[in-house]
This record gives structure tokens, C-alpha cells and sequence, in this order.
């Protein structure tokens, strides 16, 4: 039994309709935000786990991950104001509060790392450069770490992160 040329048309129309539906919707982990990208322009923001709804084909999502980050840096030379070679290694917990701002300034986790390399190292050399060996190994440190955390905090507001 041949099937009817309605018939074929009607199972092409339902198959073009469940794929349609299935295109419409993105789920969201509890790990994750989601930027809703339409025509290459960010539209929207998804922060809460779940389903949602897209445009089929006008609209992408990109996933951003929603976690605490562990950032952990190459060992680095200081030179401190009394001109001693010091070693110094860090690692920095960092997230995502502005999804958006994220997207636009810095798009991926790579380069986010990237920046905090950059502007952790620069604060670093700035911070301990102001003190002696002595006095940053003794009792300065806390003082040296707590400006640091601060400036670093400040300069990454921008790239939506903290």
C-alpha cells in the first residue's frame, strides 16, 4: 500500500514541526548562565537552570560557566625595593557576575585568565615593589595581599568578573 501524496506532506509537516520545537529550546545546567546571541548581538541573559525558549535559527546561546574558578599562575621573579630576587607564585578564585559584560569584554575563559594574569602579576610587582624582602617575608604580607586583593577587584569590574 503506497501512502497518499497528503500523507507525505503531512508527515513532512510534522517532522518540519518536531524539529522546529526542538530547535526552539535550550536547557540551562545549575552550572551554567546562558547569553542568548541573535544575528551576532547578544540579547539576553539566562542566569537560572532549566528550559527556555530561542528563536530557531536567528537565535544562539552560549554557555558561560556559573562556578567559582581557580586561576593558577606561573612562578614568577619580583624584584622588591631592596633589589632581592623573590620568587612568588599565586592563584586567584574568580567567577562570573556580569554574563554580558563578560561576553562583550572578553568572551572565553581563556582570555579571562589572560587578563587576571596580566593584572594580578602588574599589581603584584607594584604592591611588593614598595617594601623589603625582609619586611614582605615578616609582617607585611597580609598588608601586601589585602591591597592587592582590593586593586584587583577594582580592575576587574569592567570584564564582569570578581
Amino acid at each position: 500500500m503506497n501512502p497518499t501524496r497528503n500523507q507525505v506532506i503531512a508527515a513532512a509537516l510534522v517532522l518540519t514541526g518536531v524539529f522546529l520545537l526542538w530547535q526552539s529550546f535550550f536547557l540551562v545546567d545549575q552550572r551554567e548562565m546562558a547569553i542568548v546571541i541573535q544575528l551576532g548581538k547578544p540579547v539576553g541573559t539566562v542566569r537560572g537552570p532549566g528550559p527556555h525558549l530561542k528563536i530557531p535559527f536567528i537565535q544562539n546561546v552560549v554557555f558561560l560557566d556559573a562556578r567559582i574558578l581557580l586561576y593558577d599562575a606561573q612562578k614568577a621573579e619580583i624584584l622588591p625595593q631592596d633589589k632581592k630576587n623573590l620568587v612568588i607564585d599565586n592563584y586567584a578564585r574568580w567567577r562570573i557576575t556580569n554574563p554580558l559584560q563578560f561576553y562583550l569584554s572578553l568572551r572565553t575563559i581563556p582570555r579571562a585568565q589572560a587578563r587576571l594574569d596580566d593584572i594580578i602579576y602588574a599589581e603584584l610587582r607594584v604592591a611588593l615593589g614598595r617594601y623589603n624582602l625582609s619586611d614582605i617575608v615578616a609582617d607585611k604580607r597580609n598588608d601586601v595581599m589585602t591591597q592587592v586583593t582590593a586593586k584587583t577587584n577594582e580592575m576587574l569590574k569592567p570584564y564582569g568578573i570578581e
